[in-house]
């Protein structure tokens, strides 16, 4: 298990504020949250009981348990730190135990690319190969790793992150035919389509991208700039590995938003909303705040705040698993309407 700076029991429980059973000065070295491969050297994080099979048989020099899970424990004498919040005591350890990331201390590196027009902050880390266009703020303690793309007129908040590979303020996905396309027809219900070729004139963005304060967007997720406005990424919100955004989206405060999620253009949802993977949003839908999306769904149309939706088409919640019950029961209907038919079968058969 990852080896760490060592501290003793007591310093742990103090620092996650947590309840000590157990030796003070027992010193710990390594962190291991899987029962299935913890050492007798390490402190094991148990936060849920679904993760254990045999609590006799832990391996572990220590344990970090969650308050709710007592009762199980309350026999095992291995050294114990109760804690009321297992997934922010799990922050807090890691910030405990981290060793810092190899990367360049304040300042721009040397095989960075940024614009003389553009203001950085003199507390911002700016990667290699990060290129920043014109006219583009940078804000205060705000990280760029590597190969980040960041274009023309792209405003980046305070304590911002942006891994490798994301790309900022790019061109949306917009083109107009001279003459009404197949799509159009198909959304008015005209299926009459146009057989030749359809010459896609793009259009321009010369908008922006906004992204506010805290904010941090996962490795190779890409934010289009507006088509005349901003599209904005709201303070707090956290953007997983392979994310698109599309132009003219406004994305809230305090998102979750899980990989491979796809906003269509001028998508605008409210704040807390967290988003399973591979959700797609279709285009110029609004969202309210405090919405959960369950992973795979597909949304098409407006959603209201404080509510929770799953499936393709997106559905709430409830009246999903009330179908899919109904779809379970078909068959045993089907048993009895056969049943049934073929009892009234016999009885038209002696009738005759």
């Amino acid at each position: 298990m990852p080896k760490v700076v060592p501290k003793t029991l007591d310093e742990i429980r103090a620092f996650i504020d947590g309840e000590l059973d157990g030796r003070k000065d027992l010193v710990i070295d390594s962190l291991a949250t899987s029962p299935d491969s913890s050492t007798s050297d390490d402190l094991l994080l148990i936060f849920e009981e679904k993760y254990l099979k045999n609590i006799q048989e832990l391996k572990a020099k220590a344990l970090v348990v969650s308050c709710d899970l007592k009762e199980k424990f309350s026999e095992t004498k291995l050294p114990k730190i109760w804690v009321k919040r297992p997934r922010l005591v799990l922050k807090k350890l890691l910030n405990l135990f981290s060793k810092l990331k190899s990367f360049p201390k304040a300042g721009i590196h040397e095989k960075a690319i940024v614009d003389l027009s553009s203001k950085i902050s003199k507390t911002a880390c700016i990667g290699a190969n990060v290129y920043i266009g014109a006219n583009c703020i940078v804000g205060e303690n705000t990280i760029i790793y590597p190969n980040c793309t960041i274009l023309d007129n792209s405003q980046i908040g305070n304590n911002v992150i942006l891994h490798p590979g994301v790309v900022i303020g790019s061109d949306g996905y917009s083109y107009v035919t001279e003459e009404e396309s197949n799509l159009e027809k198909a959304k008015k219900g005209n299926f009459n389509f146009n057989l030749g070729r359809q010459i896609q004139h793009k259009i321009s963005s010369i908008g922006n991208v906004i992204i506010e304060d805290d904010v941090e967007i996962g490795a190779n997720s890409c934010v289009d700039a507006g088509t005349i406005g901003s599209t904005i990424i709201g303070a707090g919100t956290k953007i997983d590995n392979l994310v698109q955004i599309a132009h003219n989206c406004k994305i809230g405060k305090d998102c979750l938003i899980v990989g491979q999620v796809g906003f269509a253009g001028s998508v605008q949802t409210g704040d807390r909303i967290i988003v399973g993977g591979q959700t797609g949003f279709a285009d110029n839908i609004n969202i309210g705040s405090d919405v959960i999306f369950v992973a795979r769904s597909a949304v098409h149309g407006d959603i209201p705040s404080n509510s929770i939706y799953i499936g393709m088409p997106a559905v709430p919640y409830k009246e999903y698993f009330k179908n899919e019950k109904e779809m379970k029961r078909l068959p045993r209907k089907f048993e009895n309407l056969e049943a049934r038919l073929k009892s009234l079968e016999e009885k038209l058969r002696i009738g005759v």
